[in-house]
């Protein structure tokens, strides 16, 4: 396996575009196409949140059919919380781009991010889906990733390529996702192509099964969202057969897993405002299910967050949310690690001068580690440091 240029575009037969539609003000890009020119199988995960924008609703019905050729998005409006007039929008708007394609509605799937509340400005954009269909090519990825971004500083799309059974495929993805990010699912937007051939069936477990061990392993600041969409589809241009029990179907479910694994890392590390990532690994938890417990509750305090930020090994803040996580464990066969340096041991907090603070903190990329003594129980997490530059961001974000 190998990483290859090209995002959602990398496998064959996939086409993309992204333009300006009048949803931003500027001319910033707003409106994204992800299309399959042969038929594809389309499976997703989306949001657990009870409160869910009408996209996911009509993406949630139509993946049903196991079916699917085309992702019609948009960003600067979440259409969420729009009641019935932003349910037709939705529905009108990927009819329009079905028309365009000369495909049916129910497969062309919808997905929305940005500010919760308005409504989709449906006649403006409707007049540029032509322009967008048009635009859609193998090199539109990147236009195609931008216009996906609301406060993202970077794009994220990544591709890989492997030999399976001799023959060459591709799989391909792209996100979007800077706040807002504490998934119960997957906090964000992410379109996934590949041209394999594989069963709706199949290609829901491995999704499900990349998707709980990367994006659903991933915070920025605790929320989660109600657009929330992941999206993986595959047209089997590459000759490339991929069955359940076989070498093929292990192979391919280590491609989505990286692809995954990747977009969720560029997510932590576009965190709104963020300077540092942290991966969280906690190790001796009675269950993998109590390991994970902890391990979010590490990621999701501010207090560890904001240590984060400051470089300070206040490991009484990491010990602290981890007691009160609910996993359970005798305190005093707690273990701490940091950047590889012991800060706890038998429970006991280690002092820490400058030297050693820095030593733990030197890297963007630091890994806490936490073994709980009580089990075999393993489980990680993602996240990035709170700053000044989140609040910032999010005081003023407009409404």
């Amino acid at each position: 396996m190998r990483w290859v240029q090209g995002g959602v575009t990398a496998a064959r037969g996939f086409v993309a575009a992204g333009i300006h539609s009048g949803i931003k003000r500027g001319l910033k890009l707003d409106l994204s196409l992800v299309r399959s020119q042969s038929p594809s199988v389309a499976v997703g995960t989306l949001t657990t949140n009870r409160v869910k924008a009408p996209p996911v609703l009509i993406s949630q019905a139509r993946l049903r059919r196991g079916q699917a050729d085309a992702v019609l998005l948009n960003s600067g409006c979440a259409n969420c919380m729009t009641g019935r007039v932003g349910h037709q929008d939705a529905l009108q708007l990927s009819a329009a781009a079905a028309r365009e394609m000369g495909l049916p509605s129910e497969r062309v799937l919808v997905a929305s991010t940005g500010i919760i509340g308005r409504r989709l400005p449906a006649p403006r954009i409707a007049r540029a889906i032509p322009a967008l269909v048009r635009a859609a090519s193998r090199g539109g990825h990147a236009n195609a990733a931008r216009a996906i971004l609301t406060t993202d500083q970077r794009v994220k799309e990544v591709a890989v390529e492997a030999r399976i059974g001799g023959v060459a495929c591709r799989l391909g993805g792209m996100a979007k996702g800077a706040g807002m990010i504490a998934p119960n699912m997957a906090t964000m937007l992410s379109v996934i192509t590949t041209d394999v051939k594989i069963s709706a069936g199949l290609a829901r477990r491995l999704l499900r099964e990349a998707v709980e061990q990367s994006f659903n392993r991933i915070s920025v600041d605790g929320d989660m969202s109600t657009n929330d969409c992941v999206f993986l589809l595959a047209n089997g241009r590459s000759g490339v057969s991929v069955r359940p029990g076989t070498a093929a179907a292990r192979q391919f479910a280590r491609m989505l897993r990286a692809v995954s694994a990747k977009l969720a890392y560029l997510i932590v590390q576009d965190g709104e405002g963020a300077t540092r990532v942290a991966r969280i690994e906690v190790a001796g938890a009675r269950t993998d299910g109590e390991a994970l417990v902890c391990a979010r509750a590490v990621a999701t305090s501010s207090l560890v967050q904001t240590m984060l930020a400051s470089g300070d090994p206040n490991v009484g803040r990491i010990a602290a949310a981890a007691g009160a996580s609910g996993a359970r464990f005798d305190d005093g066969k707690l273990a701490i690690r940091i950047g590889g340096h012991a800060a706890v041991a038998r429970g006991v907090a280690r002092r820490i001068g400058k030297e050693l603070a820095r030593q733990m903190f030197g890297s963007k990329d630091v890994v806490i580690h936490l073994d709980l003594g009580a089990g075999r129980g393993e489980a990680h997490m993602t996240a990035c440091d709170l700053t000044e530059a989140y609040v910032r961001i999010n005081a003023f974000y407009p409404t």
